[in-house]
């Protein structure tokens, strides 16, 4: 294509070369996966680019003025930019956006003016920028290209030339970074920059333009051989934020945040932000965001996870459940199982249960709530959600196995289904726990001592649904206040019960509905008929593991332990505090038990 054409950019062109680009990054980006070791060997690199420059291409309209693209298109990125360097990207982006302002085409010593300004507005985002990564890449190329066209104002040999630079500034990040020298790769965020410059070059020479739809089923070729002996090493957390707040500034961000990991970005103006930090404590980060602004939405990945799934998985059958699961974590953690959050809302305030919240955290501005003052409400995850930790696990594993909480009580069933539907239900199974808290967690626990002796998957689905039968919750509630609130029961059953001093104890039926059992009228009287309950001959119980949850509630739990210690003679496999979407409804001081029969 001749170059005449571009003697100035308009918003058409711009938007065609983005786009192209995109499509480049989205075609190799199970190479960047594989190449990715820094700043964590987590594998999804490629993923996170692709994802946030598909979005900005895909969700922005052409249009022939430049600066109408470019600003929609950092509103875009900075919505959907996942992950370190896709974030980056995304600042690359509001970079470009800024220095292009209200234009309608640029010339090109303008273009080569804005990508360097952009260069410079993403290291400005950056915390600790770190040379040999894309940073380093995209300011060096922006600076050739600069200075190229300075000298011979021609668009095709400057991209040319700046391309060259940028090739040659990726080769040597390996020299750079120890760890990328280790590996023997180049930075996974550089490379997909580079790809990105690639595809911008194609358009401008051929005028093709991107078709999305036509990478998707072309095969990779053969990525190189990645030698990862590291451990994995850093906090434990990718958690990303997007905040926004009238008088928000991006430095107020980096104040708040800084202290609580590192490969802190913050992109984003105007009084809205997206935050991206590596840390050990999301939730207490989270805390302290409430009084910064109001979060719009949030993304925490477990890069430990993600690490033993492509370096060190125990199995060839992945286990998944959600956040109502109560299983310790460190159980979690031996049998690598992996969760999906629920989302908890306070107002506008939301959090993903159990990551951006924990069970204290909640229960404490659960006690705060006035009596005029919202609810919380929750949310089961999407169907995406379920999607994207479906299709990462099965680039690693053979299988899934998704156990759930029960789908009369909750839609994560049948997001999680749906999701296995549109993923590939040949190889995931979806199971229906009919249970809930501590009873889904002994079924999970026992679920994943199955899949740790190499069990198939239908052989360990048979086992839990086997299983689910034989387990049992019995909820020894406090009070009916929170019931009442949150809609479990009417007003006026609520009054008559506190009347009548009405503490019930609450179970699940067989199809996972909740139930009432007797109708005790103090905790003494309570907890008694659950130990016969558990003792009953005429039952056919037969406890053979058990555990106990509670809702802010440790003396009373531990008094609930000693008795049942008492009778059947056998310590509880764990004691916890409850999911807080559970706790919601059960209320400050319940105490449950939770057990499976042989």
């Amino acid at each position: 294509m001749s170059d005449e054409k571009y003697t100035k950019i308009d918003g058409n062109s711009f938007y065609n070369a983005f786009a192209k680009g995109a499509e480049k990054v989205v075609e190799k980006r199970k190479l960047l996966d594989k190449i990715n070791v820094f700043p964590v060997a987590d594998s999804d690199t490629g993923k996170n680019m692709a994802q946030t420059l598909r979005s900005v291409a895909e969700q922005t309209t052409p249009n022939s003025s430049v600066g109408v693209v470019s600003n929609n298109m950092a509103q875009v990125a900075l919505t959907n930019s996942r992950g370190n360097s896709g974030i980056i990207f995304a600042q690359f982006i509001n970079g470009i956006s800024e220095a292009v302002g209200e234009r309608e085409h640029l010339r090109l010593s303008e273009f080569a003016q804005v990508m360097k300004k952009a260069s410079s507005h993403a290291y400005e985002a950056t915390n600790e920028p770190v040379e040999g990564t894309i940073l380093t890449v995209m300011r060096e190329w922006s600076q050739s290209l600069h200075d190229f066209v300075q000298a011979k104002r021609d668009l095709l040999s400057s991209l040319d030339y700046s391309l060259q630079t940028a090739q040659q500034s990726l080769r040597e990040t390996k020299e750079k970074l120890h760890e990328l020298k280790e590996a023997g790769v180049v930075d996974a965020g550089a490379k997909g920059f580079v790809l990105f410059l690639e595809g911008i070059a194609f358009f401008f020479k051929t005028g093709q333009t991107a078709e999305f739809s036509s990478v998707e089923k072309i095969e990779e070729e053969h990525a190189p051989h990645v030698d990862n002996n590291q451990q994995m090493v850093g906090p434990r957390y990718c958690t990303e934020a997007v905040l926004s707040g009238k008088d928000l500034e991006g430095e107020q961000l980096k104040d708040l945040a800084s202290n609580f990991g590192e490969s802190l970005i913050v992109a984003g103006g105007s009084g809205k932000y997206r935050v991206h930090i590596h840390t050990d404590d999301p939730a207490q980060l989270f805390y302290h965001f409430q009084g910064a602004g109001t979060v719009l939405d949030q993304k925490v990945d477990d890069m430990r996870k993600q690490y033993e799934a492509v370096y060190d998985r125990n199995t060839d059958v992945a286990l998944v459940t959600d956040s109502t699961c109560d299983l310790p974590d460190e159980i979690m953690d031996r049998y690598q199982v992996y969760r999906v959050p629920l989302t908890v809302s306070f107002g506008d305030n939301r959090f993903l249960d159990k990551v951006t919240i924990t069970p204290s955290q909640f229960y404490q501005m659960l006690s705060e709530l006035g009596k005029g003052d919202e609810f919380p409400t929750s949310s089961q995850p999407s169907v995406g959600q379920f999607e994207d930790t479906y299709s990462f696990l099965l680039e690693n594993y053979d299988s899934i196995v998704s156990i759930h909480i029960a789908d009369a009580l909750s839609g994560t069933w049948k997001s999680a289904n749906e999701a296995a539907k549109n993923v590939d239900e040949d190889r995931i199974t979806v199971i229906d726990s009919r249970q809930l808290s501590t009873s889904l967690g002994l079924v999970v626990g026992e679920a994943a001592k199955v899949v740790d002796t190499g069990a198939s998957r239908q052989e360990v689905a048979d086992f839990v649904t086997t299983l689910r039968t034989k387990a049992k919750i019995l909820v020894s509630l406090k009070t009916l206040k929170y019931m009442v609130r949150g809609g479990r029961i009417s007003p006026v059953s609520g009054f008559l019960g506190r009347l009548l001093n009405f503490k019930p104890i609450i179970s699940l039926d067989e199809n996972g509905d909740s139930e009432l059992h007797g109708r005790p009228l103090r905790r003494k009287t309570n907890f008694r008929q659950i130990l016969d309950f558990l003792e009953n001959p005429h039952t056919g119980t037969n406890v053979s593991s058990y555990a106990i949850g509670h809702v802010k509630a440790d003396k009373e739990a531990k008094r609930l332990q000693t008795m049942i210690e008492k009778e059947l003679g056998m310590k509880p496999d764990y004691t916890m505090d409850i999911s807080p979407l559970i706790g919601s409804h059960a209320g400050i001081g319940a105490v449950s038990v939770s057990y499976i029969t042989e």
